[in-house]
């Protein structure tokens, strides 16, 4: 029931700012949902102080970051400025350079990869439009994730991933994709006709699998701290990072496959 009136909520909320809210409403909610997100990772990983604050530093410096270009320059600079924070942490040498590594690892993982979301919004934007590139985005992870979890809690036999999440099954996965490509398909003939049916497929496609892979990701994380969710912000649906792990791997795809390849 948590999960139902949390979704009720939500999901009006999130079109609100996605589509009708000024861009920078949208832009400080993302920001906020990554400082949320990179906080629950630092839990899970149980990093000190140091480290944690040098993860959000380089974090928002990597949220700025929306396109290929400075990337090479903040990897660099990152993992020098985390080696320093290290140097002079007063830590065992083993837990800082672990502790480092954890930092940076999520600095990249949270804050890089959500900034593509804020890339998406901002191409929108430029052209006159709404979060239309950002809803179709959720629309495929959303129904792509939805179908996985009956088709597989139904009829699910043969474990996907049994180590890292038990329940998922190949059968909830390949329903999952099959209709991620239908929703992509659906938001081309719905409020995305500037993407071609062809370009709709291939994103359904290119989503589909990696919003399931960043899903599992997440899992792994979860496994290794040895919990279930990633906290407990958002009732009956885990944690921010729970929420936003398929969309990690998903904004990348859709921005690099719209913006390299059709530009």
């Amino acid at each position: 029931m948590k999960r139902v009136v949390t979704a009720l909520i939500g999901i009006p909320l999130l079109i609100w700012v996605m589509e009708i809210a000024p861009v920078y409403v949208c832009l400080a909610l993302i920001f906020v949902a990554m400082l949320l997100a990179l906080y629950e990772y630092f839990e899970l990983v149980q990093i000190s102080f140091p480290f944690r604050l040098a993860g959000v530093f380089i974090a928002c410096i990597a949220f700025s970051f929306f396109e290929i270009r400075g990337a090479a320059e903040f990897l660099i600079g990152g993992v020098m400025f985390l080696l320093a924070v290290a140097l002079f942490s007063g830590l065992e040498l083993a837990a800082a350079f672990r502790s480092a590594a954890y930092s940076f690892f999520g600095a990249v993982y949270v804050g890089g990869l959500l900034s593509f979301l804020v890339a998406l919004r901002l191409k929108d934007a430029a052209a006159g439009r709404g979060g239309d590139l950002v809803m179709m985005l959720f629309c495929i992870l959303w129904t792509g994730d939805s179908f996985a979890y009956f088709i597989g809690k139904s009829i699910g036999r043969h474990k996907l991933a049994p180590a890292v999440s038990p329940k998922k099954t190949w059968e909830g996965a390949i329903a999952g994709f099959l209709f991620s490509i239908l929703a992509a398909v659906a938001c081309h003939y719905s409020f995305v006709p500037q993407i071609s049916l062809m370009d709709s497929a291939i994103l359904g496609t290119l989503v589909g699998v990696l919003g399931q892979i960043g899903d599992l990701g997440e899992s792994i994380i979860k496994r290794a701290a040895n919990v279930k969710d990633s906290g407990g912000i958002l009732p009956g649906h885990g944690g921010i990072l729970d929420r936003i792990d398929s969309l990690l791997f998903g904004a990348p795809a859709m921005y690099y496959y719209l913006f390299f390849f059709r530009p």
